[in-house]
């Protein structure tokens, strides 16, 4: 089986050596027990800004 490879590949970390490797990143993300960045569930901006506001943090 050949690997996937995605040239726009939406992670962030563009000097990871898997990046746009889907094949290999997801499995050794899923080794360790996460998901990667492009399967991970969307948190829109409004959300992750309300979460650092939260009092108590």
């Amino acid at each position: 089986m050949s690997p996937t490879i995605r040239t726009d590949c939406p992670c962030p970390k563009t000097t990871c050596k898997r990046h746009t490797l889907c094949d290999e990143c997801e499995a050794v993300r899923v080794a360790k027990g996460m998901l990667p960045f492009c399967k991970r569930a969307k948190v829109s901006l409004w959300r992750r800004i309300r979460k650092m506001l939260e009092p108590g943090k």
